[in-house]
């Protein structure tokens, strides 16, 4: 049986199952692979609290976390690939209010990390 999201550790849960997902796509694996490269377990903990702070609300995170992707070379293909794996995680685990919250700050983060890459491209 399905549970929402209420602890650190469903976040770990998420985070953990979502990255290793990511690692086997052939559409955004060899951006994440080559960029954390023997760094993964640092980008983790990084994401453990980016989302405790987001879908939880607890303020573990600090920082802007867009313009570490300015030089990634993404493009919309990209952004849907991570979005597709991050809801299939979430709906394969998860259901309820912090669950769908998960999703739905997913899809606007993407367009917003989208959107700010595409305008600082074109300065």
């Amino acid at each position: 049986m399905k549970r929402d999201i209420t602890t650190l550790k469903d976040i770990e849960f998420l985070v953990d199952h979502f990255y290793e997902a990511v690692k086997q796509d052939p559409v955004i694996g060899p951006v994440f692979n080559v960029r954390l490269e023997g760094r993964w377990k640092l980008h983790h903990q990084k994401l453990y609290r980016f989302w405790h702070t987001v879908l939880l609300r607890r303020p573990d995170y600090f920082g802007d976390p867009v313009p570490l992707h300015y030089q990634m070379n993404l493009d919309k293909s990209h952004f849907t690939q991570w979005l597709n794996i991050w809801i299939t995680i979430i709906d394969l685990n998860f259901e309820g209010i912090i669950a769908d919250r998960a999703k739905f700050r997913a899809k606007t983060m993407a367009n917003a990390f989208l959107e700010k890459i595409q305008n600082n491209s074109e300065q």
